[in-house]
């Protein structure tokens, strides 16, 4: 039997518009501890954990929901468990745990000695217990995208109390894990929210390091500016399906990104085997 591609969650130009859409993250809450606490909020800044989380808040790096609606009504239909695909703009793209360190680079390897300890009681504030304030509230409201409503889980405080295992914990592998997770949940309540955006400009040209803390920029997106953004990228076929681990445009997922238990797909496999020889998407 021929192999097929992965079919999309939506048919071309059926593709749904939605009217509002939920943004859980809470960057002017970042902003805001920065003015109370401005000598602790740089202690935090330039602890490597967060560091380049931090920095989308300084750079003003803005959100589009439409954006990430139009990537998410474009998912292909996989079996794949611990990464997505999306089609943009006609064009097969991975998200994988490779590509989210890329872009955030949190901490994807996991240690022992980062296991949660029980909580200690607080007494008083002091310069270390505003210090895990402003930790507590990246975690929630920039690194999980969770909404001020939510409960705090119980795990996220006790290591904030302990912030050398916090320094240690895998945040790279949780937050990715929580967003395909949301992902899937979006998918079948057909309700998308807003994780983040692409569009605005680089801070500079030399910057080394995830991508996340070299962009700036407020989006403003429509849908018909997408559409447009789309035409203009398929006409110049200047878009990379995977962020390769080497540089050089490796189709492979390095072995620090698998997962155990992941799925094997040949639809995939055969995606992979066309971006590999370069495949003229531009008629699919």
């Amino acid at each position: 039997m021929e192999l097929e591609l992965p079919k999309r969650l939506y048919a071309v130009g059926l593709e749904p518009q939605v009217k509002k859409i939920n943004n859980g993250c809470r960057m002017e809450l970042i902003r805001d501890l920065k003015k109370a606490m401005y000598a602790e909020y740089n202690d935090v800044k330039i602890d490597p954990v967060f560091k380049y989380i931090m920095a989308i808040a300084d750079n003003k790096l803005g959100f589009s929901g439409k954006l990430v609606d139009s990537f998410l009504c474009k998912q292909l239909i996989t079996s794949k468990m611990h990464e997505e695909w999306f089609v943009f703009p006609r064009t097969p793209l991975r998200f994988s745990l490779q590509e989210y360190h890329a872009v955030t680079g949190l901490k994807v390897s996991r240690e022992s000695s980062s296991d949660v300890v029980h909580l200690k009681e607080v007494q008083k504030w002091t310069r270390i217990d505003r210090m895990r304030l402003i930790y507590l509230c990246v975690i929630m409201g920039v690194v999980m995208g969770r909404d001020e409503k939510v409960n705090i889980p119980d795990m996220y405080i006790k290591l904030v109390m302990d912030l050398d295992k916090l320094r240690k914990f895998h945040w790279g592998l949780h937050s990715y894990d929580f967003l395909l997770s949301s992902i899937e949940k979006a998918r079948k309540k057909l309700a998308i929210p807003d994780f983040g955006e692409i569009c605005g400009r680089q801070v500079s040209g030399s910057f080394v390091g995830p991508k996340c803390g070299n962009w700036k920029g407020v989006a403003n997106v429509s849908y018909e500016k997408i559409i447009e953004l789309e035409d203009s990228l398929t006409k110049k076929g200047d878009l990379f399906s995977v962020i390769s681990e080497t540089g050089n445009g490796d189709m492979f997922l390095h072995v620090d990104y698998t997962r155990k238990g992941e799925m094997e797909d040949e639809r995939v496999d055969l995606l992979l085997d066309r971006i590999r020889q370069k495949f003229d998407w531009s008629n699919t």
